[in-house]
């Protein structure tokens, strides 16, 4: 950890000395300074050739509106004839390309074509947002790339859901979802295929379309897979607030109440209690 934290501390003063016209060129410096300023990076593919990324440089990112906006990023050039490499890596076959990525470099966002001005404002308002919730869990997985580190960003993604606009809010379910598969691909190279498979089923089939008002198909998913008594203990928290939250979702609040009787006996069933209204309201 203090491996990373040292780099961390000198990166954050030299990007409070950034302005948002300087873009960064290094793929793995925008990265670490993603995760020390709790930002997501703005990627830009071009190329000196590039007739709509020139327009795009002298018509949307150099005006100052735009500037101020893209302060709540990390902006990062890259130039498709230098990095062809990471090119590929994201697909990129036609320029302009914008990216937003979390800092391990994974897709939140991604357009190909030329974006006026006002489409860029738009975009850039939606995804300013803080990172603080998972800071922790990117400096693990970027650590060290594991099945719980994984399944740990995972559920992050799909807590900071919960406080999205619905405009944006389908683009984090997604990118939960790359660590989900992520995460059961590396347990199983890891020789743990079935480690945390009842939790990884929980969060990707029951929590997630329970964040994507798919109640019916949650509840049913949930009922279907497990017997109460087959549930872990350390999952089973997380199974009672689930129930709690699926039969207040679809009014029944009678089975509601019992899950919430078994919720209550967990020190910490206030807090759950608030994130349970908080989804309620989605």
């Amino acid at each position: 950890m203090k491996k990373i934290i040292l780099p961390f501390t000198f990166l954050l003063l030299f990007t409070n000395s950034l302005k948002a016209d300087q873009w960064m060129t290094s793929f793995e410096d925008a990265q670490k300074i993603a995760v020390a300023t709790n930002k997501f990076i703005l990627v830009d593919f071009w190329a000196s050739w590039c007739g709509p990324c020139k327009r795009m440089d002298s018509e949307s990112w150099s005006k100052p509106e735009v500037q101020e906006l893209m302060e709540n990023f990390i902006p990062l050039k890259i130039n498709i004839d230098l990095e062809s490499s990471l090119s590929r890596k994201y697909g990129v076959r036609a320029i302009p390309f914008v990216f937003i990525i979390d800092p391990t470099g994974e897709i939140v966002f991604q357009k190909m074509s030329y974006m006026r001005k006002s489409e860029v404002i738009s975009l850039l308002q939606n995804f300013s947002l803080k990172t603080n919730l998972m800071q922790k869990k990117y400096v693990s997985f970027l650590n060290k790339k594991s099945g719980d580190t994984a399944l740990e960003l995972a559920e992050s993604y799909l807590d900071f859901s919960i406080f999205l606009d619905k405009k944006v809010r389908s683009n984090f379910l997604k990118l939960a979802n790359v660590y989900l598969k992520k995460s059961k691909s590396l347990f199983k190279k890891e020789g743990n295929k079935n480690k945390e498979s009842q939790r990884l089923y929980l969060l990707s089939e029951v929590y997630r379309n329970t964040l994507k008002n798919n109640n019916i198909k949650a509840i049913t998913k949930i009922k279907n897979k497990f017997k109460e008594s087959e549930i872990e203990e350390k999952n089973r928290t997380f199974y009672n607030f689930l129930n709690f939250t699926l039969y207040n979702k679809i009014g029944e609040k009678d089975k509601a109440k019992i899950w919430y009787d078994k919720l209550k006996k967990d020190n910490n069933y206030k807090l759950l209690l608030m994130k349970s209204r908080k989804i309620l309201s989605i």
